[in-house]
């Protein structure tokens, strides 16, 4: 753990830099009005005040068509990933490449779900993190692949993230299920991430709780997702990722004690899920959404807090990492929210948006 001078010296022109993004942050009062605008021209001129004003520019400015505002979002992340590595402190590159590479698998993810139901590149491209070693141009290549196994493949090549996309392959062979696949991906990149972990703690302790909470999302997710089609533990365990704030061996114990979802979510006490189990029984849409809504509000809130504390450290580059891609996914959210079935009372309800 680096202190005092040592920790100015070594983080200071870093922490600067990142305190200066995440001033660029959409605030409270901001995301409130996006959520209360009539039309999405409206949406659009709000966004240009602030730190998307280029990146809308480059896809029409204030003329920009309502499809291409997701290229617009996703370019500002993938500019933001870009500059945490180049802002990253030489000795700790490395574990911020690690943590950024979920972007660039979620790249690969998005392609190999899009092969297995004959989509082109297209309908996947508005969605794509343009940077790292999968960026756009890479992945529009990969698509010309004649199967999901020639793409994983050639995502192979020469890669750091070979070992993980080797076990996505092995998962694909065996079920010929792109579900299986990207499973795969996500189950084999948070273990590695228990690595990151253990580094993490010679740096900034504070900042691994937030990976923690990362990991601990997949896996709620998960055992929300099986009990609502009721399958037994033994058949999802071998998916839970661990090295979270709640071990497999609690989660084993909360799922085979609750009868459904509600009682499930009732035994988490880690997060504050309340209010949820009341719109589940109400019988809305996309469910899944808003648990994983409300589960990205407490990651966001203890990134905030970090960043706010943890002014010369690791920790703040890393919860600016979070922020802004939880930024990005509340943006999709209330744009597309009458395609996910969710009501302006409902968003309201579900989105906590605490930065000022």
């Amino acid at each position: 753990m680096i202190a005092g001078s040592a920790a100015a010296r070594h983080f200071g022109y870093s922490s600067a830099r990142v305190k200066a993004m995440a001033s660029r942050l959409i605030g409270k009062k901001t995301m409130q009005e996006i959520m209360n605008a009539k039309d999405m021209s409206t949406i659009i001129s709000i966004l240009f005040q602030g730190d998307f004003k280029s990146d809308l520019e480059e896809y029409g400015g204030l003329e920009i068509k309502g499809e291409l505002i997701d290229f617009a979002l996703s370019k500002n992340l993938a500019k933001s990933v870009a500059k945490l590595i180049r802002i990253s402190p030489s000795t700790e590159k490395k574990l911020m490449r690690s943590i950024v590479g979920k972007w660039n698998l979620y790249n690969v993810k998005m392609a190999i779900a899009a092969k297995e139901r004959r989509a082109d590149y297209e309908s996947i491209a508005r969605y794509l993190i343009d940077q790292g070693r999968y960026d756009s141009a890479f992945i529009r290549d990969l698509m010309r692949e004649d199967s999901v196994e020639g793409m994983l493949n050639k995502c192979m090549m020469n890669s750091p993230y070979r070992p993980i996309l080797a076990e996505s392959l092995e998962a694909y062979k065996k079920t010929k299920s792109a579900i299986d696949a990207i499973a795969a991906i996500d189950k084999c990149y948070y273990q590695t991430l228990s690595g990151v972990i253990i580094g993490l703690r010679t740096v900034d302790n504070s900042s691994a709780r937030i990976i923690k909470m990362d990991i601990d999302m997949k896996n709620l997710l998960l055992l929300i997702k099986a009990k609502r089609t009721d399958i037994k533990f033994s058949e999802i365990g071998s998916d839970v990722i661990g090295s979270g704030n709640m071990s497999p061996s609690d989660l084993e114990q909360i799922y085979n004690s609750s009868k459904d979802i509600p009682s499930l979510i009732s035994q988490i006490k880690l997060y504050d899920l309340k209010g949820i189990s009341d719109l589940y029984k109400a019988g809305k849409s996309n469910q899944l959404l808003m648990f994983e809504i409300r589960l990205r509000n407490s990651i966001f809130d203890n990134s905030m807090r970090l960043l706010n504390h943890s002014i010369l450290s690791f920790g703040a580059i890393l919860a600016y990492a979070y922020m802004k891609e939880i930024e990005i996914f509340t943006l999709r959210i209330l744009i597309n929210s009458k395609l996910y079935g969710l009501s302006k009372e409902e968003v309201s309800g579900l989105i906590i948006w605490k930065n000022e």
